[in-house]
This record gives C-alpha cells, structure tokens and sequence, in this order.
C-alpha cells in the first residue's frame, strides 16, 4: 500500500484524536521524566562520583546546549519523514540512550551519552505538538496542544519523585535502567496509534528566516527563553537546595518534587480549560507572575514547611501552565510557521535551562543556596514584560 500525506481535516474523529492526545501525553511523561531527572539526582551523582554539585550540574547544561542547537536542526533534517517514524524514533532512542547510561564509568562519559540521548526529548515534544495540528480539527487543536503537556506536570508529580527517591534506595544506575523500561512502552505506544504516512510541511531555511522576521513570533521565543532561565535557577538545583532549606532526607526531596508536580498538574489543567475563553498570553501572564510569586515567598519563608508549600505550589502551578501556553500563543500567532517556532521554542526552553543552570551556579558559589529563587524572581519578572510586550505586537 502507498503511502500518502495526510492533511489536516475539519471532520476529524474525536476519538481518533483522543487517542493521539493520550499517546502523546504518555509520551510527554516520558520525556519529561527524563528531562527531569538529573536535578533529582544531582545529590546522588556528586557523592558517587565525587565531585562538587555545580561540576555535577554539567549534566544539566551540557545537554540542554546539545538540546538547544539539536531541535532546530533535527525538525528540519526530519520533515520530510513521516510523523510515526521520527516520534517512535525519538523514544526509541531515549530508551537505548539511557540503557546506555547505565553503564557509564564517570561524569565524563554520562554527560556525553546523556546530552545524544537528550535529543530524543528535543525531537518529540515540539513534534508531537505539530503532529496534533495535522490530526485535530482547528477547533480542538489549542486545547489539544496544552492538554498533552499534561505529561510533563504527571512526570513532576510521579517521575520526577520516585527518579529522585529511586535514586536515593537503588542508586542512579537502577533509576536509569528503571526508565529505560517506561521508554520503551512509550515507543510500543506511538507506534501502534500513529499511522504511517502522515507528513506535516517541510522545513526549509526559508521557514526559519521567516520566524526571524516575524515580529511578534521572535517576542514570544524570548519569553520562553527568559522564562527557563528563571525556573533553572533554582530547579537545576532543587536536592541540595530542599537540603539547604529544610532538610536533606530523600523523602523530603521527593514531597517537595511532589508537591511541585502536583501543582503543576493542576496549573496544566486550569491552562487548558481557560485557553480558549482568555487566550494564550493571558495564561502565559497569570502563570509567569505565579511563578515569581512562588519563588520569592521561597525565598522569605521557604525554611517553614507552610511556606515551602505555598512556594512551591504557586512555582509549581505556573511551569507548564506557562510552557503549555507558549506552543499554543505560537500556533496562534502563525499557524503556517508552526512546526518551525514550535521547534525553536523548544531550543529556547533548552537555552534557558542552560542560562539558568550557569547563573544558579554562579549564586551558590558567590551567595549560597539562599539567593536562588531571588535571583530567579529577578529573571521572570523580566519575562513578565517581555510577554506584555510579545503581546503587544502579537494584536
């Protein structure tokens, strides 16, 4: 049988699109679990490999750079290849990647495999987003973009813990080879719901130099952009700084992870409930401001539990309200030019984590933990006006 290209339709069966989105949000927990893991278990890695925790955090930066460059880059080299293969091909190699990291002997080597493994992450996401504006009827489609990154939220609230509390009882070696089992259903998963032949646009370079030049598109990136690095600050961080805060036992890591998660799922779920009576950015506004607030109310009372917990909630609520927010603001703006400003928002979370990781180790080593989410607070209020100003040119 031929294959054909399969275009977006109007008439697209609601539960044939259900079933993309529930793929695809499973998928999402995969890849943010992954993503998410190395802040957990920073701690662990540092005492196993005896080094410092800002010499450990390269794990973080390193691959978030690769991650950075690899997602614009590897959308264009795979858009004329059908949306099965590259998204059951970028699990794929998630989970051999990290089977692969089980058996990494130093630093050196896990940072290297890791940062190849990681573009799996940096291929999916941005990928999945676009794929769903091929299936899902233009009606649907906004919804279903910020309801698949519920998967990230659930990996903050399951992944990201249990890799954090594995981490502490099996050893990080027994925490990647853990994940590398979810992976692989992940794989078994898209490729049983996702049909062959289905192709969205080429990339072209012209597609990137036209993101270039739109105004409004360049705003938005840079809100994203601005908007990681002031997350990373702390978050790269978050095992010695829950240390530093309230205590260092890993049960505590992982109530706070929870905690964190938690909130993100519900900040995720009020996103894409609210998206389509107030818009994109005006989610992105409520849940950049949630964030500061979140970080500086850390930052002031964070060594009390009841204000650990307001801290982190309101930190926790705003993340992927705010990423999930950003791919549809995206859409909106230039619906043409998706799959390219998807793929480049994508690089902007990535640079940011890297910005934000660098910076946070700066803190530490001239101010200590403390300062972090100050710091942090500084950079998002930052992003609350370059999103007023995205906005602006956006209407």
């Amino acid at each position: 049988m031929s294959e054909q290209t399969i275009t977006p339709a109007p008439e697209s069966n609601a539960a044939s699109e259900r079933s993309y989105v529930r793929a695809f949000l499973f998928g999402n927990f995969v890849i943010g679990t992954g993503v998410m893991m190395a802040p957990g278990l920073l701690v662990v890695l540092s005492n196993d490999f005896a080094t410092t925790v800002p010499q450990t955090a390269l794990l973080i930066t390193v691959a978030a750079v690769v991650m950075c460059f690899g997602s614009p880059i590897l959308a264009t080299l795979t858009s004329r290849i059908d949306r099965r293969t590259v998204l059951a091909g970028s699990l794929a190699l998630y989970a051999v990647g990290h089977a692969l990291c089980v058996f990494a002997p130093n630093l050196s080597s896990l940072i290297a495999l890791r940062s190849v493994t990681l573009l799996g992450a940096a291929v999916f996401t941005p990928q999945a987003a676009a794929t769903l504006g091929l299936v899902v009827a233009p009606e649907r489609r906004a919804g279903a973009i910020t309801a698949i990154f519920l998967g990230w939220s659930v990996a903050s609230v399951a992944g990201s813990p249990i890799s954090a509390w594995l981490g502490a009882h099996i050893g990080w070696r027994g925490t990647f080879g853990a994940f590398t089992v979810l992976s692989v259903i992940a794989v078994a998963w898209t490729l049983r719901v996702v049909p062959r032949g289905l192709h969205g646009a080429s990339l072209s370079r012209d597609a990137w130099g036209r993101v270039f030049q739109h105004p409004a598109l360049v705003a938005i990136l840079l809100v994203t952009a601005a908007s990681a690095s002031g997350q990373f600050i702390t978050f790269a961080y978050i095992a010695p700084f829950v240390g530093f805060t309230l205590d260092r036992s890993p049960n505590t890591l992982s109530m706070a992870l929870v905690l964190f998660g938690v909130a993100g799922v519900i900040g995720n779920v009020w996103a894409t409930r609210r998206i389509g009576r107030v818009g994109a950015a005006s989610n992105v506004r409520v849940s950049l401001i949630a964030m500061a607030a979140g970080m500086v109310t850390l930052a002031t009372v964070g060594s009390w539990w009841a204000g650990f917990i307001v801290g982190a909630l309101a930190w926790g609520a705003g993340v992927f309200a705010n990423n999930s927010s950003q791919q549809a603001r995206l859409v909106a703006a230039s619906p043409e030019l998706a799959g390219a400003s998807i793929a480049l928002n994508t690089s902007m979370i990535y640079l940011g984590q890297a910005i934000g990781t660098s910076v946070g180790g700066a803190v530490i080593a001239s101010a200590g933990y403390g300062w972090l989410p100050v710091v942090g607070a500084l950079v998002l209020i930052a992003a609350v006006a370059l999103s007023a100003r995205a906005t602006r040119r956006t209407s």
